[in-house]
């Protein structure tokens, strides 16, 4: 059973608790349509490997999960929503949720049974943790 888009073990006993991402919250197929994407419109302003060059900011490593750790997944696509600066919004949602799936999965987050959602309350109970140490 899903609840929110999660499965039901994710959030049994849990009063609206938010789910880690750590715990499998996108699909390979997700993340693969999403580094299409990324590979046509965000690869000439945050690199290849993430790293962001000029003004954009790295979407992978420490720098990026010591920005985001803890948000919600929610928080994370309002911001690519916002992307790229000329021409915000061109993404859809399941375009914008493709894309952080490619991001999560460079980042070393574990891929899950169930698709991430595109919906905004199930996106807004997923937490980023990077899983880093001391992060």
């Amino acid at each position: 059973m899903l609840i929110y888009g999660v499965p039901a073990a994710w959030t049994e006993g849990k009063s609206q608790t938010a789910v880690s991402v750590l715990t499998g919250a996108y699909t390979e197929a997700q993340a693969i349509h999403g580094q299409e994407l990324y590979y046509a419109h965000c690869l000439s302003c945050h690199a290849e490997d993430m790293t962001g060059l000029d003004q954009a900011p790295p979407l992978a490593g420490p720098q990026f999960a010591s920005v985001w750790d803890g948000e919600s997944l929610w928080a994370l696509v309002l911001r690519i929503d916002a992307m790229p600066p000329s021409t915000p919004g061109m993404f859809s949602r399941e375009q914008s949720v493709a894309l952080l799936a490619y991001m999560l999965w460079y980042n070393n987050l574990p891929i899950g049974d169930v698709a991430l959602s595109t919906d905004q309350l199930e996106l807004e109970q997923i937490v980023f943790e990077s899983g880093l140490p001391g992060q």
